[in-house]
Protein backbone atom coordinates (compact mmCIF):
# COMPACT_ATOMS: atom_id res chain seq x y z
CA UNK A 1 0.00 0.00 0.00
CA UNK A 2 1.32 3.48 -0.87
CA UNK A 3 1.27 5.96 2.04
CA UNK A 4 2.79 8.92 0.14
CA UNK A 5 -0.46 10.86 0.29
CA UNK A 6 -0.85 10.07 3.99
CA UNK A 7 2.70 11.27 4.74
CA UNK A 8 2.08 14.54 2.85
CA UNK A 9 -1.15 15.10 4.77
CA UNK A 10 0.68 14.21 7.97
CA UNK A 11 3.37 16.82 7.42
CA UNK A 12 0.73 19.47 6.71
CA UNK A 13 -1.04 18.53 9.94
CA UNK A 14 2.23 18.89 11.85
CA UNK A 15 2.81 22.31 10.29
CA UNK A 16 -0.72 23.42 11.16
CA UNK A 17 -0.29 22.04 14.69
CA UNK A 18 2.66 24.33 15.32
CA UNK A 19 0.85 27.54 14.34
CA UNK A 20 -0.71 27.95 17.78
CA UNK A 21 0.73 26.33 20.85
CA UNK A 22 0.20 26.77 24.55
CA UNK A 23 2.83 24.89 26.51
CA UNK A 24 1.63 23.46 29.83
CA UNK A 25 3.71 21.62 32.42
CA UNK A 26 2.36 19.43 35.21
CA UNK A 27 3.89 17.18 37.84
CA UNK A 28 2.68 13.83 39.09
CA UNK A 29 4.68 11.88 41.68
CA UNK A 30 7.37 14.52 41.23
CA UNK A 31 7.61 13.77 37.52
CA UNK A 32 7.24 16.67 35.02
CA UNK A 33 4.92 16.09 32.05
CA UNK A 34 4.98 18.70 29.25
CA UNK A 35 1.89 19.20 27.06
CA UNK A 36 1.40 21.37 23.97
CA UNK A 37 -2.24 22.43 23.57
CA UNK A 38 -2.80 23.39 19.93
CA UNK A 39 -5.94 25.49 20.45
CA UNK A 40 -7.77 27.24 23.26
CA UNK A 41 -10.29 24.38 23.57
CA UNK A 42 -7.49 21.84 24.11
CA UNK A 43 -5.88 24.06 26.76
CA UNK A 44 -9.25 24.39 28.53
CA UNK A 45 -9.79 20.63 28.42
CA UNK A 46 -6.40 19.84 29.94
CA UNK A 47 -6.89 22.39 32.70
CA UNK A 48 -10.37 21.08 33.55
CA UNK A 49 -9.52 17.38 33.47
CA UNK A 50 -6.20 17.66 35.28
CA UNK A 51 -7.75 19.82 38.02
CA UNK A 52 -9.66 16.67 39.00
CA UNK A 53 -6.52 14.51 38.96
CA UNK A 54 -3.35 14.60 41.05
CA UNK A 55 -1.47 16.61 38.44
CA UNK A 56 -0.04 19.83 39.77
CA UNK A 57 0.60 22.80 37.40
CA UNK A 58 4.30 23.65 37.28
CA UNK A 59 5.38 27.05 36.01
CA UNK A 60 9.07 26.04 36.00
CA UNK A 61 9.12 24.68 32.45
CA UNK A 62 12.92 24.59 32.42
CA UNK A 63 12.83 21.68 34.87
CA UNK A 64 10.85 19.50 32.47
CA UNK A 65 11.72 17.80 29.17
CA UNK A 66 12.83 20.11 26.35
CA UNK A 67 10.11 18.78 24.02
CA UNK A 68 6.42 18.22 24.70
CA UNK A 69 5.50 14.64 25.46
CA UNK A 70 1.81 15.12 24.62
CA UNK A 71 0.47 17.27 21.78
CA UNK A 72 -3.32 17.70 21.67
CA UNK A 73 -5.70 19.59 19.39
CA UNK A 74 -9.22 19.49 17.98
CA UNK A 75 -9.11 21.49 14.75
CA UNK A 76 -6.54 19.68 12.58
CA UNK A 77 -7.29 16.66 10.40
CA UNK A 78 -5.48 13.60 11.85
CA UNK A 79 -3.09 11.48 9.79
CA UNK A 80 -4.42 8.47 7.91
CA UNK A 81 -4.12 5.30 9.96
CA UNK A 82 -2.45 2.37 8.14
CA UNK A 83 -5.43 0.05 8.51
CA UNK A 84 -3.53 -2.97 7.20
CA UNK A 85 -1.21 -2.94 10.24
CA UNK A 86 -1.79 -5.58 12.94
CA UNK A 87 -4.61 -4.45 15.22
CA UNK A 88 -6.26 -5.35 18.50
CA UNK A 89 -9.14 -4.08 20.59
CA UNK A 90 -8.35 -2.06 23.71
CA UNK A 91 -10.35 -1.41 26.86
CA UNK A 92 -12.74 1.49 26.42
CA UNK A 93 -14.10 0.62 22.96
CA UNK A 94 -11.08 1.48 20.87
CA UNK A 95 -8.70 -0.14 18.38
CA UNK A 96 -4.92 -0.01 18.30
CA UNK A 97 -2.95 -0.35 15.04
CA UNK A 98 0.78 -0.97 15.41
CA UNK A 99 3.87 -2.11 13.55
CA UNK A 100 5.67 -2.73 16.85
CA UNK A 101 7.29 0.70 17.00
CA UNK A 102 4.72 3.30 15.93
CA UNK A 103 1.10 2.90 17.01
CA UNK A 104 -2.27 4.56 16.40
CA UNK A 105 -5.27 4.30 18.71
CA UNK A 106 -8.75 5.09 17.37
CA UNK A 107 -11.37 5.82 20.04
CA UNK A 108 -14.68 6.81 18.44
CA UNK A 109 -12.93 8.88 15.77
CA UNK A 110 -10.38 10.52 18.09
CA UNK A 111 -6.85 9.48 17.16
CA UNK A 112 -3.81 8.99 19.39
CA UNK A 113 -0.48 8.56 17.59
CA UNK A 114 2.40 7.08 19.58
CA UNK A 115 6.12 7.30 18.80
CA UNK A 116 5.88 8.61 15.26
CA UNK A 117 9.46 9.11 14.00
CA UNK A 118 10.67 12.67 14.54
CA UNK A 119 7.55 13.80 16.39
CA UNK A 120 6.41 14.21 19.99
CA UNK A 121 5.94 10.98 21.90
CA UNK A 122 2.12 11.24 21.92
CA UNK A 123 -0.07 13.24 19.53
CA UNK A 124 -3.83 13.51 19.98
CA UNK A 125 -6.44 14.62 17.45
CA UNK A 126 -9.87 14.69 19.09
CA UNK A 127 -13.00 14.12 17.04
CA UNK A 128 -14.09 17.75 17.31
CA UNK A 129 -14.55 19.74 20.50
CA UNK A 130 -15.86 16.97 22.75
CA UNK A 131 -17.73 17.76 25.95
CA UNK A 132 -15.35 18.00 28.88
CA UNK A 133 -17.50 15.59 30.91
CA UNK A 134 -17.78 13.01 28.12
CA UNK A 135 -16.42 9.53 28.83
CA UNK A 136 -14.83 9.49 25.34
CA UNK A 137 -12.70 12.56 26.04
CA UNK A 138 -11.69 11.21 29.45
CA UNK A 139 -10.58 7.92 27.89
CA UNK A 140 -8.59 9.67 25.15
CA UNK A 141 -6.72 11.97 27.55
CA UNK A 142 -6.19 9.14 30.05
CA UNK A 143 -4.63 6.95 27.36
CA UNK A 144 -2.37 9.80 26.23
CA UNK A 145 -1.22 10.47 29.79
CA UNK A 146 -0.63 6.78 30.58
CA UNK A 147 1.49 6.44 27.44
CA UNK A 148 3.65 9.41 28.42
CA UNK A 149 4.01 8.05 31.95
CA UNK A 150 4.99 4.57 30.73
CA UNK A 151 7.86 6.04 28.75
CA UNK A 152 9.04 7.75 31.95
CA UNK A 153 8.92 4.56 34.04
CA UNK A 154 5.48 5.01 35.65
CA UNK A 155 2.95 2.27 34.87
CA UNK A 156 -0.83 2.48 35.21
CA UNK A 157 -2.85 -0.08 37.16
CA UNK A 158 -6.62 -0.19 37.68
CA UNK A 159 -6.65 -0.47 41.43
CA UNK A 160 -7.93 1.10 44.59
CA UNK A 161 -5.33 1.81 47.26
CA UNK A 162 -5.49 2.28 51.03
CA UNK A 163 -3.12 1.95 53.99
CA UNK A 164 -3.83 -0.43 56.87
CA UNK A 165 -3.73 1.88 59.91
CA UNK A 166 -2.03 -0.44 62.43
CA UNK A 167 0.71 -1.97 60.26
CA UNK A 168 1.11 0.95 57.83
CA UNK A 169 1.12 -1.51 54.94
CA UNK A 170 -0.10 -0.40 51.55
CA UNK A 171 -3.07 -2.40 50.24
CA UNK A 172 -4.06 -2.50 46.56
CA UNK A 173 -7.57 -3.59 45.55
CA UNK A 174 -7.15 -4.60 41.92
CA UNK A 175 -9.83 -5.32 39.35
CA UNK A 176 -11.68 -4.14 36.25
CA UNK A 177 -14.77 -1.95 36.31
CA UNK A 178 -17.60 -3.70 38.14
CA UNK A 179 -15.34 -5.91 40.28
CA UNK A 180 -16.21 -4.17 43.56
CA UNK A 181 -12.92 -2.32 44.09
CA UNK A 182 -14.54 1.11 44.58
CA UNK A 183 -17.09 -0.33 47.01
CA UNK A 184 -14.39 -2.01 49.09
CA UNK A 185 -12.15 1.07 49.03
CA UNK A 186 -15.06 3.20 50.27
CA UNK A 187 -15.77 0.76 53.11
CA UNK A 188 -12.12 0.72 54.22
CA UNK A 189 -11.83 4.51 54.09
CA UNK A 190 -15.05 4.71 56.09
CA UNK A 191 -13.45 2.38 58.67
CA UNK A 192 -10.54 4.78 59.11
CA UNK A 193 -7.99 3.47 56.61
CA UNK A 194 -6.02 6.30 54.92
CA UNK A 195 -6.83 6.35 51.20
CA UNK A 196 -5.03 7.04 47.92
CA UNK A 197 -7.57 6.23 45.20
CA UNK A 198 -10.52 3.99 44.40
CA UNK A 199 -9.76 3.40 40.73
CA UNK A 200 -6.45 4.16 38.98
CA UNK A 201 -2.87 4.53 40.16
CA UNK A 202 0.65 4.47 38.77
CA UNK A 203 3.51 2.24 39.87
CA UNK A 204 7.24 2.93 39.72
CA UNK A 205 10.38 1.37 41.17
CA UNK A 206 12.12 3.84 43.47
CA UNK A 207 14.58 3.39 46.33
CA UNK A 208 14.61 -0.40 45.87
CA UNK A 209 10.82 -0.64 46.26
CA UNK A 210 7.77 -0.35 44.05
CA UNK A 211 5.63 2.59 45.10
CA UNK A 212 2.10 3.59 44.12
CA UNK A 213 0.64 7.07 43.48
CA UNK A 214 -3.03 7.99 42.84
CA UNK A 215 -4.20 9.71 39.64
CA UNK A 216 -7.84 10.78 40.12
CA UNK A 217 -8.91 13.04 43.01
CA UNK A 218 -12.55 11.93 43.07
CA UNK A 219 -14.13 8.59 43.97
CA UNK A 220 -16.70 7.15 41.54
CA UNK A 221 -19.44 4.89 42.91
CA UNK A 222 -22.70 3.33 41.78
CA UNK A 223 -26.04 4.16 43.35
CA UNK A 224 -25.98 0.69 44.93
CA UNK A 225 -22.73 1.43 46.76
CA UNK A 226 -24.10 4.78 47.92
CA UNK A 227 -27.31 3.28 49.23
CA UNK A 228 -25.45 0.45 50.98
CA UNK A 229 -23.05 2.75 52.87
CA UNK A 230 -24.77 4.49 55.78
CA UNK A 231 -21.69 6.65 56.36
CA UNK A 232 -21.82 8.08 52.83
CA UNK A 233 -25.53 8.74 53.06
CA UNK A 234 -24.95 10.68 56.26
CA UNK A 235 -22.16 12.79 54.73
CA UNK A 236 -23.25 13.36 51.13
CA UNK A 237 -26.58 14.58 49.79
CA UNK A 238 -27.86 13.43 46.41
CA UNK A 239 -27.40 16.97 45.11
CA UNK A 240 -23.77 17.01 46.25
CA UNK A 241 -22.73 14.09 44.07
CA UNK A 242 -21.64 14.87 40.51
CA UNK A 243 -23.16 12.55 37.92
CA UNK A 244 -20.81 10.61 35.67
CA UNK A 245 -21.51 8.30 32.75
CA UNK A 246 -23.69 5.25 33.32
CA UNK A 247 -24.86 4.64 36.89
CA UNK A 248 -21.82 6.21 38.54
CA UNK A 249 -21.53 9.43 40.48
CA UNK A 250 -18.39 11.01 41.89
CA UNK A 251 -17.55 12.78 45.11
CA UNK A 252 -14.46 14.32 46.71
CA UNK A 253 -13.12 11.87 49.31
CA UNK A 254 -11.07 14.61 51.01
CA UNK A 255 -14.37 16.27 52.00
CA UNK A 256 -15.99 13.07 53.23
CA UNK A 257 -13.57 10.71 55.01
CA UNK A 258 -11.77 11.42 58.28
CA UNK A 259 -9.18 8.72 57.64
CA UNK A 260 -6.75 11.00 55.80
CA UNK A 261 -5.11 11.03 52.38
CA UNK A 262 -1.74 9.51 51.46
CA UNK A 263 0.20 10.80 48.46
CA UNK A 264 1.92 7.43 47.99
CA UNK A 265 2.35 4.01 49.54
CA UNK A 266 4.54 0.93 49.29
CA UNK A 267 2.13 -1.92 48.43
CA UNK A 268 2.49 -5.01 50.61
CA UNK A 269 -0.84 -6.76 49.99
CA UNK A 270 -2.64 -7.19 46.66
CA UNK A 271 -6.30 -8.22 46.56
CA UNK A 272 -7.63 -9.20 43.12
CA UNK A 273 -11.38 -8.72 43.41
CA UNK A 274 -14.37 -10.17 41.63
CA UNK A 275 -18.04 -10.23 42.61
CA UNK A 276 -19.12 -13.67 43.75
CA UNK A 277 -22.87 -13.05 43.80
CA UNK A 278 -23.03 -14.83 47.15
CA UNK A 279 -23.67 -13.60 50.66
CA UNK A 280 -20.21 -14.29 52.12
CA UNK A 281 -16.80 -13.36 50.80
CA UNK A 282 -13.83 -15.70 50.51
CA UNK A 283 -10.10 -15.06 50.28
CA UNK A 284 -7.44 -17.34 48.82
CA UNK A 285 -3.71 -16.63 49.01
CA UNK A 286 -1.95 -16.77 45.64
CA UNK A 287 1.51 -17.99 44.77
CA UNK A 288 4.05 -15.46 43.51
CA UNK A 289 3.65 -16.93 40.01
CA UNK A 290 -0.13 -16.55 40.03
CA UNK A 291 0.16 -13.03 41.48
CA UNK A 292 2.45 -12.07 38.59
CA UNK A 293 0.10 -13.65 36.05
CA UNK A 294 -2.84 -11.66 37.40
CA UNK A 295 -0.85 -8.42 37.38
CA UNK A 296 0.00 -8.99 33.71
CA UNK A 297 -3.66 -9.67 32.87
CA UNK A 298 -4.55 -6.36 34.51
CA UNK A 299 -1.69 -4.59 32.67
CA UNK A 300 -2.05 -5.53 28.97
CA UNK A 301 0.29 -2.72 27.85
CA UNK A 302 3.12 -4.60 29.55
CA UNK A 303 2.88 -6.87 26.51
CA UNK A 304 1.40 -4.56 23.84
CA UNK A 305 3.89 -1.66 24.13
CA UNK A 306 7.19 -3.22 23.07
CA UNK A 307 9.21 -0.08 23.77
CA UNK A 308 8.31 -0.12 27.49
CA UNK A 309 7.51 -3.81 28.02
CA UNK A 310 10.86 -4.76 29.59
CA UNK A 311 10.70 -2.09 32.30
CA UNK A 312 6.95 -2.57 32.76
CA UNK A 313 7.29 -6.31 33.36
CA UNK A 314 10.27 -5.74 35.67
CA UNK A 315 8.18 -3.35 37.79
CA UNK A 316 5.31 -5.84 38.01
CA UNK A 317 7.75 -8.63 38.94
CA UNK A 318 9.22 -6.46 41.71
CA UNK A 319 5.71 -5.67 42.97
CA UNK A 320 4.81 -9.37 43.06
CA UNK A 321 8.02 -10.10 44.94
CA UNK A 322 7.54 -7.44 47.64
CA UNK A 323 3.83 -8.20 48.14
CA UNK A 324 1.52 -11.06 49.04
CA UNK A 325 -1.32 -11.63 46.58
CA UNK A 326 -4.86 -12.81 47.31
CA UNK A 327 -7.91 -13.70 45.27
CA UNK A 328 -11.00 -12.06 46.80
CA UNK A 329 -14.45 -13.32 45.84
CA UNK A 330 -16.50 -10.41 47.16
CA UNK A 331 -19.90 -11.21 48.59
CA UNK A 332 -22.68 -9.03 49.91
CA UNK A 333 -21.12 -9.04 53.39
CA UNK A 334 -18.47 -6.56 52.16
CA UNK A 335 -21.20 -3.93 51.99
CA UNK A 336 -20.84 -3.83 55.77
CA UNK A 337 -17.98 -1.55 56.89
CA UNK A 338 -16.95 -3.57 59.96
CA UNK A 339 -16.94 -6.84 58.01
CA UNK A 340 -14.88 -5.37 55.17
CA UNK A 341 -12.26 -3.87 57.46
CA UNK A 342 -12.02 -7.02 59.58
CA UNK A 343 -11.57 -9.31 56.58
CA UNK A 344 -8.86 -7.26 54.84
CA UNK A 345 -7.06 -6.53 58.13
CA UNK A 346 -6.89 -10.25 58.89
CA UNK A 347 -4.78 -10.87 55.79
CA UNK A 348 -2.83 -7.60 55.99
CA UNK A 349 -1.52 -7.48 59.56
CA UNK A 350 -0.04 -11.00 59.55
Amino acid sequence: MNYTGAVTSDMQAISDFRELTQRMTYRIAGLPIVIDAQDSWAAHVIERLFSGWYLIPDSDISSGPSAAEIVIGSTVTPPEIPRDWPQFEIAGEGTCYTDGETSYIDIEGSIIAIARPGQSLVQVWTNGELEVQSSTLTRVVTYALSIALRHRGFFELHSGAVVEPQSGRGVLIIGPSGSGKSTLTVQLATAGWPFLTDDVLVLSSQDEAVKAWPIRRSFAITSGTFEACEFLRSRISLDYREKLYGDKSQFAPHDVFNSGFREQCVPARLFFTQLSGGTRSSVLQLSARETMARLIRMSPWSCYDRTTAKDHLATLAALAKQSVGFSLDAGQDLLDTETSAGLIARYTRN
